[in-house]
């Protein structure tokens, strides 16, 4: 498991935004508008998860659900083939945007919660997987995150990850490195507009 990293590794979202992308309506995008396109655009979701022992850690990932042009509802619980329940712990969760715009209020407040579940991780602060232990690669705790990608009219790739605690981030080939834009909160539901609250507007990296 070692990737230098406590959290979602760049390597995996690489392969997996690869995989999404790839599916019908996944890219499609109004170029007038910007925005997803009804019957069209398609938003793919699947949930990250870490299984086997404190010693012994591996980074899986279900299979995709098909959603529609502006939100999918991924698995909150998996089964993996390899381990039974104890040994499984759900970090978060991926999905695509087709016209490449940031995290919205639901993405932002969607995360693992074990009040339905107790073998589903329960999200506090930013050291999360809790089954009912934390889930720790040899004593370091694994960091519950989950991530957005995206392909721009233009080819750009985007990656983004996001955090409980609010914080987005950008990975930048350029810099080969994870990029903070800033953090966002979701509104609240009695909220007429469902716009994210944030620090300030993220700003996409165009790389």
């Amino acid at each position: 498991m070692p990737t230098g990293d406590t959290t979602l590794p760049i390597s995996l979202l690489q392969d997996v935004a690869d995989a999404l992308l790839k599916r019908p309506g996944a890219k499609a995008c109004d170029p007038v508008t910007g925005r997803p396109i009804v019957g069209l655009s398609t938003e793919y979701c699947s949930t990250f998860y870490v299984a086997g022992d404190r010693d012994s850690l591996s980074w899986r990932v279900t299979e995709p659900i098909k959603g529609n042009h502006e939100a999918c509802n991924p698995f909150f619980a998996v089964r993996d083939a390899d381990y039974p329940a104890a040994q499984v712990w759900v970090v978060g969760y991926v999905h695509n945007h087709p016209c490449g715009t940031t995290p919205s209020s639901n993405d932002l407040g969607t995360w693992p919660t074990d009040a339905f579940d107790p073998y589903v991780a329960m999200a506090e602060v930013r050291l999360v997987p809790g089954n009912p232990a934390p889930a720790s690669y040899k004593n370091i705790p694994i960091e519950m995150a989950s991530a957005l990608v995206a392909e721009l009219q233009d080819g750009t790739r985007i990656i983004l990850r996001y955090f409980p605690t609010g914080e987005i981030q950008q990975w930048s080939p350029a810099k080969a490195g994870w990029v903070p834009l800033g953090f966002c909160s979701p509104s609240s539901t009695s909220s007429r507009v469902r716009t994210p609250q944030c620090s300030e507007p993220p700003r996409l990296l165009r790389e």
